[in-house]
């Protein structure tokens, strides 16, 4: 698949950058929701013809970038220089995967409430993108109704992959595994060997094997995973509230509890909505204090945190 886009850059030189480019090119496949194996050309070109490097052609996006440290973030930047360019030609269900995996499902649920005709809600690939979002903002029984749909319509690897998702979290463990076990007969993963295969390269989009954050939970839940193995899985799966968390509690069940309060905290201040995140960051927090003897510690984390939960109505963690 080859999309060619000249646009004009700044006069100003900007010298290369192998890794801007790599990130970009990265970005640009995510975008366009394009696996392994599909091919993508593009180059960029000045006011005189001249070939440029993407570091001039998007001078601004650059140096937003290079003051960034997440993967996630600089990916953010890279999408919004690239909406320009690509948005309008992306299909509806392109569009929501865009806002989902760059955490905004609102935007996404907006999107399919101005756009979304009844076409669209028997096209398969646009049902299994519904289905992902409905997984991410945790309306898991709605996830599954649109899942099993696209399922029953074109029988693809990505509908049954989410609606694995969808059935695990909803306790229909059984039927799940048999889903991941469907897919993972028919995947690329006899291609790897398996003393060497990791498991970004199992659960990672591009590798197009089983994209799964909850199976990439699975996996992580051993005691051959480590930080290193959390955290490069985590740029994959960054803008999963449920990934975010399990992570959380991995680090706190090996008594990395200030990094696990934290990322706790973040997800709750991203993803407010996600009830299990807030509960537990509301009730850690409280618990480490105990532990501490310090009252005063995260004094606005927590007020927020509690403002949520009374909103809501949700239930607080009791603290022994």
């Amino acid at each position: 698949m080859g999309f060619f886009k000249s646009i004009f850059g700044s006069k100003k030189e900007v010298a290369d950058d192998p890794l801007f480019a790599a990130d970009f090119y990265a970005a640009l496949k995510r975008y366009l929701c394009l696996k392994k194996d599909d091919s993508i050309a593009f180059e960029f070109k000045d006011k005189k013809g001249n070939i440029i490097p993407c570091t001039q052609a998007f001078e601004d996006t650059y140096i937003k970038w290079k003051d960034i440290i997440s993967p996630w973030d600089r990916r953010s930047v890279i999408f919004e220089a690239i909406d320009k360019l690509y948005f309008h030609r992306l299909e509806k269900w392109q569009v929501i995967e865009r806002y989902v995996i760059d955490r905004y499902p609102d935007k996404a649920i907006a999107f399919i409430k101005k756009y979304a005709d009844e076409h669209d809600f028997n096209n398969p690939d646009f049902l299994t993108s519904l289905a992902k979002c409905f997984f991410v903002i945790s309306k898991y029984e709605k996830g599954i109704e649109y899942a099993r749909k696209a399922v029953e319509i074109d029988d693809k690897k990505e509908a049954k992959v989410i609606l694995a998702d969808l059935l695990h979290l909803s306790n229909n463990h059984e039927e799940a595994h048999k889903l991941y076990k469907e897919v993972l007969n028919t995947s690329p993963l006899k291609d790897y060997s398996e003393e060497t295969i990791t498991i970004l390269q199992i659960v990672g989009y591009e590798n197009d094997v089983l994209n799964s954050s909850v199976y990439a939970v699975a996996l992580l839940n051993n005691d051959a995973a480590n930080q290193d193995s959390w955290n490069e899985v985590a740029k994959e799966f960054y803008y999963c509230p449920y990934f975010r968390c399990q992570h959380a509690f991995w680090l706190l069940s090996k008594g990395e509890n200030l990094k696990g309060i934290a990322k706790l905290v973040s997800l709750s201040q991203e993803f407010p909505a996600y009830e299990e995140g807030v509960v537990n960051a509301h009730s850690t927090i409280l618990q480490f204090r105990k532990q501490t003897g310090n009252e005063n510690l995260w004094e606005e984390e927590l007020a927020y945190l509690t403002k949520i939960m009374n909103h809501n109505n949700w239930e607080r963690i009791t603290i022994d």
